[in-house]
């Protein structure tokens, strides 16, 4: 796993800025991203997996492009 996928994964097992995913815990999450390599692909996954039978609940509003942002590139105040 290189640091890009652990960020997807901290972003997926939950974090301060987005609701959960109903359904995926560390676990699920770590094999997700294992087979599928991104957040991204995982995300078209789960809704491909939704149109089969509703299993994930993933919340309306879910901006993890804009979280990983956050993570990889945090905002640091130097003057403290």
């Amino acid at each position: 796993m290189d640091y890009d996928q652990f960020v997807d994964l901290c972003i997926l097992c939950g974090c301060d800025y987005a609701d959960t995913i109903d359904g995926i815990g560390p676990v699920t999450a770590f094999k997700l991203i294992k087979n599928h390599g991104s957040l991204e692909k995982v995300m078209e996954h789960l809704k491909e997996e939704n149109k089969i039978k509703d299993k994930y609940r993933i919340p309306t509003t879910y901006p993890y492009e804009t979280i990983r942002e956050i993570f990889k590139n945090p905002e640091v105040d130097r003057n403290i």
